[in-house]
This record gives structure tokens, sequence and C-alpha cells, in this order.
């Protein structure tokens, strides 16, 4: 289906890898406009949809953490430790952003989603 030598048309009309690591660039939120709006590049597609999945799912569970640390606060020991899984949620998201970014632009490969051919997993 993807030959590595060649780009299929995007319907942004920008080149296949800037619109792959774009997927990923404001995190869920640029892969949830991709999904809406490109249509003719299924590998752009794919990598939007790994970006809404991986970082929707972050931004959740950080949301969880942190509304637990600022209302169990008061309790000295879990209290912090939902505060440092929150810091330790936020520094994943941050590696996991440079990381796809990379990925996306060296190869046009996904980790979770697509058929099992395309992905590392």
């Amino acid at each position: 289906m993807y030959n590595r030598n060649y780009s299929s048309p995007t319907s942004l009309g920008i080149s296949e890898r800037w619109e792959r690591v774009l997927a990923y660039a404001f995190v869920w939120v640029s892969g949830l406009i991709l999904l809406f709006v490109e249509h003719r590049n299924q590998t752009v597609r794919r990598h939007a949809m790994q970006s809404v999945i991986i970082f929707g799912t972050l931004s959740i569970v950080s949301w969880i953490a942190s509304s637990f640390g600022h209302l169990l606060g008061w309790v000295p020991l879990i209290g912090g430790l939902f505060g440092i899984l929150a810091g330790l949620i936020g520094f994943v998201t941050f590696a996991l952003w440079i990381l796809l970014m990379v990925l996306a632009y060296f190869n046009a490969n996904t980790i979770f989603v697509g058929p099992r051919s395309s992905r590392y997993v």
C-alpha cells in the first residue's frame, strides 16, 4: 500500500512527510483537525488518529491526576503522590511529542494505529 519512494497526494497540498509531523505539532488538537480535513492520504490519517488517541488519553489521565492532587492536596502523602504522577505524565507527554514528530518525519510507520504491516508494535 505504501511505497517509501512515493508520496501520495494530500488534501492540503503539503508534502505527506510534513503533514505527518503536523499531526503531532499541537498534540491531539492538530491530529483532530487533520482527521476532519485530510481525506486523500491514509498514512496522514493514521498518524492523526494515533496523535488523538495517545495525546488525548495522556491529557485525560493528566487532568484526572492533577484534579485528585488538588482535591487531596491537604493529605501530605497522597496529594504529593498525585502531584508527582501529574509531573511524570507531563514529562512522558513531552518526550512522546518529540519522539513521534521525529519518527513521523523519517518514517511513515505508526506505533499503535494501522495495519500490522505498517506499525512498529
